[in-house]
């Protein structure tokens, strides 16, 4: 059971999840292209051939589907035969398909175009919301969730929460820094990865309850 100031904390973040949602997602189908990003494209205007693409090409991947659907699978095996939680298990790999699903979904709806296509790292299709982004915050965030839940060590826990954020925000952020999607691409990813999360694991612990 969550405590007080867990169901506080879980709150505030669907709270500014959901205005960066809706503020985004209007800027977008209104303006077309926000100021932030006017503003935020001159910085990564000239990486372009650095060693800086260089590395965030390599992070990327780690958010593509291959990487994420490989990871779902290999640890929802271990949430399954060594932690026996099938349910988890099951959750984490249909979290990422969920995840895409709400990402073509919304991505059709707002019908945004990207600042520029880019094949070799996936730069393709529509722009709004990041998918990268968005799934590599549904597939760590659930699966962090998993662990950490099964974990007596608070230390281990902490160091499994920070690593984790740190490596959702390169791979949104490496979108960014490609020009293969909007600033407000990767934070609206972030944001509906996050919404996302918390439908999922609200259903997960339904399930639970009722098994």
């Amino acid at each position: 059971m969550l405590t007080q100031k867990q169901r506080y904390f879980l709150a505030a973040m669907v709270i500014l999840a959901l205005l960066s949602v809706v503020i985004f997602t209007m800027e977008v189908k209104g303006n077309g292209k926000p100021a932030i990003d006017r503003w935020a494209n001159q910085f990564v205007a000239d990486i372009e051939g650095t060693s800086i693409e260089a590395i965030f090409r390599w992070v990327t991947e780690l958010g593509s589907s291959i990487a994420l659907y490989t990871i779902a699978i290999i640890f929802g095996l271990v949430l399954w035969l060594y932690f026996k939680d099938l349910i988890a298990g099951i959750m984490l790999v249909l979290g990422v398909a969920v995840g895409y699903g709400a990402n073509f979904l919304i991505k059709h709806l707002v019908e945004r175009e990207r600042p520029r296509i880019l094949e070799s790292v996936d730069g393709t299709g529509l722009s709004y919301p990041s998918g990268h982004a968005m799934v590599s915050m549904v597939t760590y965030g659930l699966l962090i969730y998993f662990l950490i839940g099964k974990l007596n060590n608070m230390k281990t826990a902490i160091w499994m929460i920070a690593s984790g954020m740190v490596l959702i925000l390169l791979i949104g952020f490496s979108r960014y820094i490609l020009r293969v999607h909007y600033l407000t691409d990767v934070v609206a990813g972030f944001s509906f990865g996050i919404l996302v999360v918390v439908i999922w694991l609200s259903i997960y612990h339904w399930v639970k309850k009722r098994k």
